[in-house]
């Protein structure tokens, strides 16, 4: 007689093991997480472990999954509610995904230590699509608006926002480079308001917008990251345990 599978406590057990990852990756980081470790954490046996994941990796993905939702929950209301003119919608979506990172500063920063490793191309790939997938319909939907009332200068809603993520895209790389080349705390503060503002000018142009109309990455915002940032290549260097 085949088993009969509760979902709701299949997904609780399943959301048991990703708040375990999420707690190891942001204390120890992914390299120095091992499946035994989650097993500790949570309390379960191995073979309870692979009935919902059947690597290490998949667990990862997972998370980035989870987290990738999580982001698109928290932008979705900014895309679409409100009655609010395009221009502000854009910089209220901007200044929404900076917040929203900084809240969860401890894990994305032990993620950017995968993102940055030789061996983790694939999971690089993985999160950035993962997260492109959730969020290009919500700044598409926003430059949709801004062409209708004539602010962006755009021919393809769809088109324009994939340049759009994609400019946003490379300037997460740019200052992630940097947060983790430099030591604690001496992230240089000028390099990142340079690469800030250099993209930000791009994103303005791209939009046929005039120069200061938006912001992409305010004071706060930088000293959230640079509080306590620490360098990558400890983590880069050892051993994946599995």
């Amino acid at each position: 007689m085949a088993r009969t599978v509760d979902p709701a406590a299949h997904a609780s057990r399943r959301e048991e093991y990703l708040q375990a990852a999420q707690h190891l990756v942001e204390s120890r980081g992914y390299a120095q997480m091992s499946v035994q470790d989650v097993l500790a954490e949570t309390g379960t046996s191995k073979g309870a472990f692979y009935h919902y994941f059947d690597s290490k990796q998949a667990l990862l993905e997972a998370l980035i999954e989870r987290n990738a939702d999580l982001l698109r929950a928290h932008l979705a209301p900014i895309a679409h509610e409100g009655e609010l003119l395009a221009l502000e919608r854009l910089q209220n979506f901007f200044t929404a995904l900076a917040g929203w990172k900084s809240q969860r500063r401890d894990l994305l920063i032990a993620l950017l230590r995968i993102w940055y490793s030789d061996d983790n191309a694939v999971v690089r790939h993985k999160t950035r699509a993962t997260v492109s997938a959730r969020i290009l319909p919500l700044l598409a939907a926003i430059v949709g608006q801004g062409m209708n009332e004539g602010v962006f200068a755009a021919r393809d809603a769809d088109g324009t926002a994939r340049v759009l993520l994609s400019l946003v895209n490379e300037v997460n790389d740019a200052l992630g480079e940097l947060l983790l080349a430099a030591a604690p705390n001496a992230a240089p503060l000028s390099a990142i308001e340079s690469v800030a503002d250099a993209y930000t000018d791009a994103l303005e142009r791209v939009l046929g917008l005039a120069p200061g109309s938006l912001l992409l990455l305010d004071a706060a915002a930088v000293a959230a990251w640079l509080d306590d940032s620490a360098p990558a290549s400890a983590s880069n260097s050892t051993p994946v345990k599995e």
